[in-house]
């Protein structure tokens, strides 16, 4: 019955103390990122947030990380007054550990657990009042979480030299996926406001109008 128990401790620990490591990765993105002070001339634009959650709790693509970087954009100001709409749907689909998730538990977390998922995400910006499409972006965005207590020293280091990776006890949120999105999503705005002088001017006109709640 100790013996019993000791294991049990040493099981508990081991969980208690593994961390996450996570790798996400932008399909086809190569050198598109643009910096937004050329768009940035005529302000900022206003928009009122709609975060369509997929499921009941949050995930790797949708959590409220979101609002905190787009309320660091340097193009774009969360307004619940405004006429543009911008909403954000997430769809994903997960790999499973598999026979890794068996050798995590039997080496009471020295082996890692490897899991992968392929999700979509989409920004639209529409009209709010007549629900028309103005724009809208797809990310296809695959992540790779490494489940391990050996992967905390990597966890530390690597964030330090790329956005793509992130680490921390937390399964189911991570910030640098809503990171890379939202990064991606402003690079490609400002490139369209860039080759299309109109749009910008559409959208910075819309912002201004107030709606009434």
């Amino acid at each position: 019955m100790k013996r019993l128990l000791q294991f049990v401790l040493v099981f508990a620990l081991s969980f208690s103390v593994s961390c996450n490591l996570y790798y996400f990765s932008l399909a086809d993105r190569g050198s598109k990122n643009l910096e937004a002070n050329e768009t940035l001339q005529q302000g900022k634009i206003r928009f009122n947030l709609v975060r369509r959650v997929e499921s009941g709790k949050p995930n790797l693509y949708n959590s409220s990380a979101l609002e905190y970087e787009l309320a660091k954009s340097k193009l774009f100001k969360l307004s619940q007054t405004t006429k543009v709409e911008l909403t954000y749907t997430s769809s994903s689909g997960v790999n499973g550990a598999g026979i890794s998730a068996v050798l995590f538990l039997l080496t009471l977390g020295i082996f890692p657990s490897l899991e992968e998922s392929h999700s979509w995400v989409t920004f639209t910006l529409s009209n709010r009042e007549d629900k028309k499409l103005i724009r809208d972006y797809t990310y296809p965005i695959k992540g790779r979480r490494i489940n391990s207590w050996l992967t905390i020293p990597f966890y530390l280091v690597l964030p330090i030299f790329s956005k793509s990776f992130d680490g921390g006890i937390e399964y189911n949120t991570s910030s640098a996926s809503i990171r890379l999105l939202v990064d991606a999503f402003e690079a490609d705005f400002a490139n369209d406001c860039k080759d299309n002088p109109e749009l910008l001017e559409k959208l910075q006109s819309l912002s201004r109008e107030l709606i009434e709640l």
